[in-house]
C-alpha cells in the first residue's frame, strides 16, 4: 500500500491533479496483505468446522441421552466409573425427565415409551411397565420395587408431573399438558393455538390459498420489474406533484390560521374590557401558530428555491438509473445470487454451530444424595475460543457476500458510463466478477472487516443490555442506548461509504483506502446534491414499492374470489402484499445502488472532464444538458462582469473560437472581411 494509506498509489491527489479519468483497465492487485488475511481467516473457519465434525457428537443433539452419558435408540461405549454407562439403548429411544418441571437439575432415562394412560401413583407406573415394557424408573430399580421406591427428581422414580400423558418432541418426552406446568413463551403459544379459533381459522386460510400466494409473488416479480424501467418516465411528475401538494398545503394551513386568528381577535373585541383569560390565551395561541406556520412556509418556499435545481438533477440521474437498467437488465438478479449464497452460507455455518455445541468432553460427577456416578459434557476452553472465531466468520463472511454485490454492481455502472458507444453496450457482470475475485479481492475483504469492527461491539453491547435488564441504573441505561445509537449511526455511515468507495475502486482500480478518501471527498463536496436525491430518490422509490405492493392486492381480489372456503378473505391478500413489498424492496435495492453508483461516475466525470474537445464528458445526453444549462448559466454571469475588459474571442467561422485553431488557419481568419468588416487593411 505504501507508507501513506490514503495516498493515490500514481503520486495523483484525490481532488486535483487527478489523471483525465476513465475505466482503468491497467489494474494491479489491491490490498494484498487483507486478502490473505481474510483467505488465512477462511482457512481457520474450515479448521473449526473440521474440528467441530470430528469432536462433536451430533446424535447426542439429535437423539438426546441420559445422566450416564448414553444415547437414546443406539449403542453405547462404557465410560469407566460409570456404573450405568455403555448400555445398548436400541429399543429405547427416547429421553424421559424425572421432573419435566426442572430438567437441567433432573435425572434422565431412556425409555421404550413415552407415558400415557391414567398415571397418577407408584402402581401405575409398575403397571405401565410391564404392560409396555417402558420402564420409567432408575435402570437398576426392579419393577416389583417400584411401589416401595421414592419419587424425586434425583430418582430412583419420576415425580406426578411428569406421568402425565407425553408425546415425543425431538425424542424428548414433553407432557401434552404443558399449560399445566408453567406459562413459558413456547407453551402461551401453544395455549393460543389449541384455544384461539381464529388462529386456526388463519393458518387454514393461508394453506388453502397457499398457491394463489405463489402466483400473485410471481405477478410481484413482473410488477416490480415493469417499475423499474417505468419509474424513470414518471419520477418529474412525481416531483412536481410534491411540489404542488407541499407548497399548496403549507400555503393553505398558513392563510386558514391567519384567518382563524383575525376571527377570534374580532370576537375578543367584541367582550370589551371584560375578556375571560381563557379567549386570551386563545387568541395569543392561534397568533404564535399563525407565525410559526408563515416561517415554516417561507423556508419551504426558500428550501425549494434552493433546491429546484438540484432536485432536477435527482431525476435526471433515476432517468439515467433506469437506462442504466435498460442496458444490464440482469444486473436486477443480483439480489438473488446473493440471497442464495448467503442462505447456503448460513445453513453451513449452522451446521457447524450445531456440532461445535455437542462437542466437549465428558466429565463424570458424584451424585451426593444417591451416590450414583453420572455423566456431563463440559467445554473445553479451546471450544469457546472457536465459538467466537465463529461467531466472528458469521459477521465477516456476510458482510464480504454483501460487499461482493455493491462492487460488481458499482463496477458496472461505471462501466455503462464511461462507454461513449452505448449501444454496442455489452453486459459487463461476468468480466467484473472476475475483476473482483483477480484484483480487488482484498479491497472488499477490508472493507466488509471495517463493517465487522463496527457490528462486534454493537453486539455486545445489545447483548449487555439484554442481560442487565432490570438490574442497571438509569444513568447506565441511557449511556448503553446512547453507544448503541452512536454504533448503529457509524456503521450506517461506513456502509454507505464503503458501498461507495467500491464505485471508486471498479473506477480507478486504486486500493481501499485511497478510493474511500476519493469516495469521502466527493461526498462531502457534493452534499446538497445527494441530499437531494436521497430525499427525491427514496420518496419516488418508496412509491414505487407502494405501486407494486397496491398492483398484486388489486391482483390478489381477484385471484382470491375463485376460492369459496376462506374464512378471512384479508388474510392471504395481506400475505401477498407483504411478500409483494418484500420483492419491490429487493428490486430497488439495486436502483438504490446504482443510483448511488452514477453519482459518484457524474461528479468524478465533471471534475476531471470539462467538456471541450480535449476533455469530453463520458456522460449521456441528458445529464451533459444539465451540466450544459449549469455551465451556460456560470459562464454568462462571468462574462457579463469581464465583459468591459475583454474583447469578444475572434472566431475563424460561426461557433468556432479561433484560440484553439491551429496557427494556419488563424491568418485567413483575421483577413476575413466576414471578422472585421469595419477595420482598414492596416488596422487588420
Amino acid at each position: 500500500m505504501g507508507c501513506d494509506c490514503l495516498a493515490d498509489p500514481d503520486g495523483y491527489d484525490a481532488t486535483d491533479g487527478a489523471p483525465p479519468l476513465s475505466k482503468s483497465e491497467d489494474r494491479s492487485c489491491t490490498d494484498c496483505l487483507c486478502a490473505i488475511l481474510f483467505l488465512v481467516f477462511l482457512v481457520g473457519m474450515g479448521v473449526v468446522a473440521g474440528f467441530a465434525i470430528a469432536a462433536g457428537s451430533v446424535q447426542r443433539v439429535v437423539y438426546g441421552y441420559d445422566s450416564y452419558g448414553n444415547i437414546c435408540g443406539m449403542k453405547n461405549e462404557k465410560y469407566p466409573g460409570v456404573e450405568l454407562s455403555g448400555m445398548d439403548m436400541t429399543d429405547m429411544p427416547y429421553v424421559f425427565f424425572m421432573n419435566i418441571l426442572d430438567p437441567d437439575d433432573s435425572i434422565e432415562i431412556c425409555v421404550k415409551k413415552c407415558p400415557t394412560g391414567n398415571i397418577t401413583n407408584l402402581e401405575d407406573i409398575k403397571a405401565f411397565a410391564e404392560e409396555s415394557g417402558s420402564k420409567l424408573c432408575s435402570y437398576n430399580t426392579p419393577i416389583e420395587d417400584y411401589p416401595t421406591s421414592k419419587q424425586d427428581e434425583l430418582g430412583p422414580c419420576p415425580e406426578r408431573d411428569s406421568l402425565h400423558d407425553s408425546t415425543p418432541v425431538f425424542n424428548r418426552c414433553i407432557p401434552d399438558n404443558v399449560k399445566e406446568l408453567g406459562k413459558s413463551f413456547l407453551e402461551t403459544a401453544l395455549e393460543i393455538l389449541n384455544s384461539n379459533q381464529y388462529i386456526t381459522k388463519i393458518v387454514a386460510d393461508l394453506y388453502m390459498a397457499r398457491w394463489a400466494i405463489l402466483g400473485m409473488c410471481g405477478l410481484a416479480f413482473v410488477f416490480a420489474l415493469a417499475m423499474v424501467f417505468l419509474i424513470r418516465f414518471v419520477a418529474s411528475f412525481i416531483v412536481w406533484i410534491i411540489y404542488a401538494v407541499a407548497i399548496g398545503s403549507s400555503g393553505a394551513v398558513t392563510v386558514l390560521l391567519w384567518y382563524t386568528y383575525v376571527q377570534r381577535k374580532k370576537d375578543m373585541e367584541g367582550f370589551g374590557e371584560m375578556v375571560p383569560d381563557s379567549i386570551k390565551e386563545d387568541v395569543r395561541a392561534f397568533l404564535i401558530y399563525s407565525i410559526i406556520a408563515t416561517v415554516f412556509f417561507v423556508v419551504l418556499l426558500l428550501v425549494i428555491l434552493v433546491m429546484r435545481k438540484r432536485v432536477a438533477f435527482a431525476v435526471e440521474l433515476l432517468n439515467q438509473a433506469g437506462k442504466g437498467l435498460i442496458a444490464m437488465p440482469l444486473l436486477l438478479i443480483q439480489p438473488v445470487w446473493t440471497f442464495i449464497a448467503l442462505l447456503l452460507f448460513f445453513a453451513y455455518w449452522c451446521v457447524v454451530m450445531l456440532f461445535l455445541s455437542v462437542t466437549g468432553k465428558p466429565i463424570q460427577y458424584n451424585n451426593t444424595i444417591n451416590g450414583e456416578m453420572h455423566v456431563e459434557y463440559q467445554e473445553g476452553e479451546l471450544i469457546s475460543y472457536f465459538w467466537w472465531y465463529h461467531v466472528i466468520g458469521l459477521i465477516w463472511i456476510a458482510e464480504f457476500i454483501l460487499a461482493c454485490q455493491q462492487f460488481v454492481i458499482g463496477a458496472c455502472v461505471a462501466d455503462w458510463y464511461f462507454t461513449r458507444d452505448k449501444k454496442s453496450f455489452s453486459s459487463p457482470i461476468l468480466r467484473n466478477i472476475g475483476y473482483l475475485i483477480r484484483y480487488h479481492f482484498g479491497s472488499v475483504a477490508f472493507g466488509s472487516f471495517i463493517i465487522t469492527l463496527v457490528k462486534i461491539p454493537r453486539a455486545i453491547l445489545m447483548y449487555m443490555q439484554s442481560k442487565m435488564k432490570g438490574s442497571e441504573s438509569e444513568l447506565v441505561r441511557f449511556m448503553l442506548k446512547c453507544l448503541s445509537c452512536c454504533l448503529w449511526c457509524l456503521e450506517k455511515f461506513l456502509k454507505f461509504l464503503n458501498a461507495n468507495a467500491y464505485t471508486v475502486i471498479a473506477i480507478e482500480g486504486k486500493h481501499f483506502c485511497f478510493s474511500a478518501k476519493r469516495a469521502f471527498m466527493i461526498l462531502v463536496s457534493n452534499a446538497l446534491r445527494v441530499a437531494a436525491i436521497n430525499c427525491v430518490g427514496d420518496f419516488v422509490l418508496f412509491l414505487g414499492k407502494l405501486g407494486v405492493a397496491g398492483l398484486t392486492a388489486l391482483s390478489g381480489i381477484l385471484i382470491l374470489e375463485a376460492i369459496d372456503d376462506l374464512n378471512y378473505f384479508a388474510v392471504p391478500l395481506l400475505a401477498a402484499a407483504i411478500f409483494a413489498f418484500l420483492i419491490a424492496c429487493a428490486f430497488f435495492s439495486i436502483y438504490e445502488m446504482t443510483i448511488d453508483s452514477l453519482l459518484i461516475c457524474f461528479c468524478e466525470d465533471t471534475r476531471v472532464n470539462d467538456g471541450s474537445p480535449a476533455k469530453p464528458y463520458f456522460m449521456e445526453s441528458g445529464l451533459m444538458e444539465f451540466v450544459s444549462n449549469s455551465s451556460k448559466a456560470i459562464d454568462d454571469e462571468g462574462a457579463a462582469a469581464a465583459s468591459a475588459a475583454a474583447p469578444a474571442p475572434v472566431t475563424a467561422k460561426e461557433g468556432v473560437d479561433v484560440r484553439y485553431a491551429a496557427p494556419e488557419e488563424v491568418e485567413p481568419a483575421l483577413q476575413s472581411e466576414k471578422l472585421y468588416p469595419d477595420l482598414k487593411d492596416e488596422d487588420k
